[in-house]
């Protein structure tokens, strides 16, 4: 059976060392602070990311890889002749997608499956984890494939921001423009759907938005969810902790990881976002 290599990019979050680990390939979006360009993860790590973001005078903003970058990722794996399974941020979100679709048609022959999630940071990073694990386990490309459009459909995200002001300077707040302007205080919970940031609920004070997050699994899932969890935080490690033991105590996971959400991502939302990524079994 040929070898199967599973890419993604950085804005999967993936904790450290687990893409070696596990064997994956991650290729990195860029960063920048004016003149100042930094690679996802690389050269910029998440605690660097948001102390440079509460000093810095400009906005940063953010690229997708090039489909060079991606080609000479292809062309290396491709090389060793193994099937290629490159998973990525969802195609509303960043034009990474597309790089890797230019890339791909540039190695004629090339057995290279691009897949476009729909989701991003530690949700994508929860399914290119498990397609991972599938590829240790000997299962065979048709089946990797099949269990990645499965779990595309069962994987949900919620996710607070303290402030919609990221996601409006960005490009990308989708369909929760409509809660701009509203009252003080409030904190939308925010959700993707189809690839688009999409309102959920609104909330009043941060605790309130800790509790919901709780409860919004049940909503979703029901009481007896089983399956596997991560809760993100944007520079906010004392509320991902609170968050993990609510959910612990409540609900049935197999695995609850805990991630930061990174440069990329974190250009988007801004400092202070809390998540939760729930892949049911």
């Amino acid at each position: 059976m040929k070898k199967i290599f599973i890419v993604t990019d950085s804005t999967a979050d993936l904790p450290q060392g687990l893409a070696e680990k596990l064997d994956i390939t991650v290729v990195p979006l860029k960063v920048h602070f004016g003149d100042e360009e930094y690679l996802d993860w690389i050269n910029l790590d998440s605690d660097s990311f948001y102390a440079k973001l509460k000093s810095s005078a400009v906005m940063p903003r953010t690229s997708q890889p090039s489909p060079a970058d991606f080609e000479a990722v292809y062309r290396r794996l491709t090389a060793e002749g193994g099937s290629i399974i490159s998973m990525h941020i969802s195609s509303q979100l960043s034009g990474t997608c597309q790089s890797a679709t230019i890339a791909k048609s540039m190695l004629e022959g090339a057995d290279i499956e691009i897949v476009d999630t729909k989701v991003t940071s530690m949700a994508l990073g929860l399914l290119v984890i498990e397609a991972a694990r599938a590829v240790r386990d000997g299962k065979n490309k048709e089946e990797i494939m099949a269990q990645i459009y499965t779990q595309m459909n069962k994987i949900k995200v919620f996710f607070g921001v303290d402030t919609l002001e990221y996601l409006q300077k960005n490009g990308r707040i989708g369909k929760a423009a409509a809660l701009l302007g509203g009252l003080l205080n409030v904190k939308p919970l925010l959700t993707l759907k189809d690839g688009i940031i999409t309102p959920k609920e609104k909330v009043r004070g941060r605790a309130k938005l800790l509790e919901k997050m709780v409860n919004v699994v049940a909503e979703e899932f029901g009481e007896d969810v089983k399956g596997k969890a991560v809760i993100l935080h944007g520079d906010s490690l004392d509320e991902a902790l609170r968050l993990k033991e609510k959910v612990d105590e409540r609900y049935g996971f197999s695995e609850i990881i805990i991630s930061s959400i990174g440069a990329v991502i974190g250009t988007h939302t801004g400092p202070g976002v809390l998540a939760i990524a729930v892949l049911p079994d």
